[in-house]
């Protein structure tokens, strides 16, 4: 159904056939849509984005990626793919009761149509230009979307419910991930970067401790508290390590860094407020550990503290909680803002096929588990599309 109720439509992309290339001939297709009026909408217009919101997103592995480094061959699937993507996007937040009453929800909408009108309007010879704005039009977007949903529940209540906030920011943010992966790997091979965005060989251990000194320096300036955090790797098996057992990969090391830098991020504040309210304790009684292992299939990165758990009853992936106040930890809510890190960062592991899990231990602590496929035809985009159920990874794939 679905392809054929796109097909009427192709003739709105510049070259429709190259997205059949290997599953079904030009031939066939302009067959199957002989019988079918075509109408010709402007670029831009609504009937523009409904036509691309339409058609199926086409997901590509890291092994795509690390193969595919030549610019101009890179840039021909992303000429088609990035407004069938951002349709997607703009269709998405159109499906938001009262929208377009919230200011924010109205920029990233704006936002969102301006860089499908210059993917629709671009050629080989703007598309560096037109990959760099679309990038720089997303600063701010996930900060004014948390912002406008919390508008949302103040303004009308109930009737926003948890459950749709989370299915609307999910779906949106998982887009806007590959988006900016994709066009990030397209200026990096265009700049020269070897293997684009992605380490072949990503050092799973230097990247973790990379991140806990950068929280712990992020933690002393805002709380004035230095929590005991460790890193230790292992493996089960030979392949992909070094000299001190580190399972590599190939991944993208920022993402990763990010991740963990937000589960560390949570555990440093809670074990700093911990400390803060028990004079008696020291910093040695309450570590914060993490663990990097592997197989050859998979990487799991364990960061586990002893803050005492998550409370019963909080569901700590709701886009609409945060334990931050306004002015808590530094006037820029360095350590704790919005209430996206932990779902963000959730959807950084869910795109390449991985899952990001936690177990409370009340009165413990607790323990967030990052487990990522380690094979490269195994890791592949999810890309959310809102004419079928999209499917992710959870901590049961993972465990025995």
């Amino acid at each position: 159904m679905r392809a054929a109720r796109g097909c009427s439509r192709l003739a709105l992309l510049r070259n429709p056939w190259r997205y059949f290339n290997g599953v079904e001939s030009a031939t066939h297709w302009s067959r199957k849509c002989a019988n079918t009026s075509v109408v010709e909408a402007e670029i831009g217009s609504p009937a523009d984005v409904a036509a691309f919101a339409a058609l199926e997103p086409h997901p590509r592995s890291v092994q795509y990626l690390i193969s595919t480094v030549d610019p101009e061959e890179i840039w021909d699937f992303l000429h088609t793919e990035m407004p069938i993507r951002y349709a997607e996007r703009i269709r998405s937040l159109e499906h938001v009761p009262h929208w377009n009453s919230v200011r924010d929800l109205v920029r990233v909408h704006d936002a969102q149509t301006k860089s499908f009108k210059a993917f629709r309007q671009a050629s080989i010879h703007s598309s560096a230009q037109v990959a760099h704005e679309a990038i720089l039009r997303e600063q701010g977007v996930v900060e004014m979307l948390a912002k406008s949903v919390h508008q949302l529940r103040h303004d009308f209540g109930e009737s926003i419910t948890d459950g749709f906030v989370s299915k609307f920011l999910d779906d949106f943010l998982l887009n806007r991930i590959g988006c900016q992966v994709l066009l990030g790997h397209f200026l990096a091979c265009r700049a020269g970067q070897k293997n684009g965005i992605i380490d072949p060989q990503c050092n799973t251990k230097r990247v973790c401790l990379g991140a806990a000194k950068a929280v712990l320096e992020m933690c002393v300036e805002c709380t004035g508290c230095s929590p005991s955090v460790q890193v230790e790797a292992f493996s089960s098996c030979g392949g992909g390590l070094d000299d001190d057992n580190t399972p590599k990969f190939p991944y993208m090391p920022h993402v990763l860094k990010y991740v963990v830098m937000e589960l560390l991020k949570n555990s440093c504040r809670a074990t700093a407020d911990m400390l803060g309210n028990n004079p008696r304790l020291r910093v040695d009684d309450c570590p914060i550990n993490v663990i990097v292992c592997a197989d050859e299939d998979h990487v799991t990165i364990c960061v586990a503290d002893r803050a005492q758990g998550i409370p019963r009853g909080v569901n700590a992936w709701s886009y609409l909680y945060t334990t931050a106040k306004d002015g808590a930890y530094g006037s820029e809510k360095r350590l704790a803002g919005h209430g996206v890190g932990l779902p963000l960062s959730r959807l950084y592991a869910r795109y390449l096929g991985g899952a990001l899990d936690l177990v409370s231990l009340p009165g413990y602590g607790t323990h967030a588990y990052v487990n990522l496929p380690r094979v490269q035809s195994q890791q592949v985009e999810v890309v959310p599309d809102r004419d079928y159920n999209y499917d992710h990874a959870s901590l049961l794939d993972f465990t025995v």
